[in-house]
């Protein structure tokens, strides 16, 4: 019984002069005073400052109104040809094009829709179901802002070959 009691003190050193240690040293350090703790200057994340140092990789650019699609689907700033169809100029297709930058590679759609979202911008959706690159095409303030994929219309179906004719077993 007498070893219980020296063993207990022994167990009970250690920590409690670990823990006389670390008081000690939080003594010696200045702790920061109130008047100097700001809410709005303290860094509350830290990836913060290198995110601002990215530059936007989406900048609009000025839309004009000669940029944007009539109704019947031409250019309003571009002079139609004679037959009234645009010719197509190579290219791809890509998020922030104007309007009329689409109808110059696409072609002329085959179904154009006008109206206002509900900040008050143009919105256009210009359909193309044939073609290259059909799909639905949104329009929000003269540029690019969605591609929805439309149905492609079916091929046509390939032609049967006779049904085989049935063989006559040998006798």
């Amino acid at each position: 019984m007498r070893y219980f009691g020296l063993n207990r003190t022994r167990g009970l050193a250690l920590p409690v002069s670990m823990l006389a240690l670390t008081l000690g040293a939080c003594g010696s350090m200045e702790m920061p005073k109130v008047a100097d703790f700001n809410v709005t200057s303290f860094e509350w994340n830290p990836y913060s400052k290198a995110s601002m140092s990215v530059p936007s990789t989406f900048k609009r650019t000025s839309v004009t109104a000669a940029d944007y699609v009539n109704a019947d689907g031409s250019c309003a700033g571009a002079a139609a040809a004679e037959d009234g169809s645009e010719p197509k100029v190579a290219g791809a297709v890509a998020l922030q094009m104007s309007e009329c930058a689409v109808v110059r590679v696409l072609g002329a759609p085959e179904k154009v829709d006008i109206g206002a979202n509900s900040r008050g911008e143009r919105f256009t959706k210009l359909l193309y179901s044939r073609g290259e690159r059909p799909g639905l095409y949104s329009f929000t303030a003269g540029q690019l802002t969605e591609i929805e994929r439309v149905a492609e219309p079916a091929p046509p179906p390939k032609p049967q070959r006779p049904a085989a004719k049935p063989r006559r077993a040998a006798t």
